[in-house]
């Protein structure tokens, strides 16, 4: 059974390698969607893919914290671009 095209996160390193294969094995423009807004950030392709590049600015936008929970549901993924819709689902006891 597939993974659904969720990603619960409680602080954004690096996205699980079960996840990766819904996207692009390579670097791409990425749009995260929250609040009515969007931020632009990039995928970073490698071994371990993360949020770059803008990936700060929506953290201090949002005033997100360490123990914050997010889910990232997948809108769209092309090589051209990724796009996640974000919410912020408050915090963990972690």
């Amino acid at each position: 059974m597939n993974p659904e095209p969720y990603l619960y996160i409680m602080f954004l390193q690096f996205i699980p390698k079960r996840f990766c294969g819904y996207l692009p094995p390579i670097s791409v423009k990425t749009m995260l969607r929250c609040n009515g807004k969007e931020w632009a950030v990039t995928l970073k392709s490698g071994v371990r893919r993360r949020l770059v590049n803008g990936w700060k600015q929506f953290v201090v936008d949002n005033n997100l914290k360490k123990g914050n929970v997010l889910l990232f549901e997948l809108v769209e993924a092309t090589s051209g671009v990724v796009i996640f819709s974000v919410e912020e689902l408050g915090l963990t006891n972690a």
